[in-house]
């Protein structure tokens, strides 16, 4: 009976190791190293951002660390943003809401981005009688 697990299990390594040579494409390994690789862009969904991203990796793959991570996190160029417009407080049922929504929209409209916009919209308003 020994012979026959020893054949046995000769046979199951043997096949152990053909299927993991066979997933791994040869020199697999050796073609990239540790770090961040160039993205393929003819998958991406939004190819214009995958390019601009294979750019910033190429100009800030000699950067290591916490010089990298600056490099890589460099701010997008913001969109221009409209602020809604004040709403008609005539026919408002609830009119002082409304004439507060107006109020802080006249506040909160030198903000340059979305998300400046919606954190001052979001601040509770002035107590009356303070400014």
């Amino acid at each position: 009976m020994k012979p026959f697990h020893a054949i046995l299990l000769a046979a199951v390594s043997a096949a152990t190791f053909a299927v993991t040579a066979a997933a791994q494409p040869a020199g697999a390994g050796s073609i990239k190293g540790p770090g961040a690789h160039p993205i393929d862009c003819a998958k991406a969904k939004d190819k214009l951002r995958c390019e601009s991203l294979n750019r910033d990796i190429e100009a800030c793959k000699d950067k290591v660390g916490d010089e990298w991570r600056e490099c890589m996190h460099q701010p997008a160029p913001t969109a221009k943003f409209a602020p809604p417009k004040p709403r008609d407080c005539s026919k408002a049922r609830n009119k002082e809401r409304c004439e507060t929504y107006n109020a802080a929209l006249e506040a909160c409209k030198g903000k340059g981005t979305r998300a400046e916009y919606r954190k001052c919209m979001a601040a509770p308003p002035p107590a009356p009688g303070k400014s």
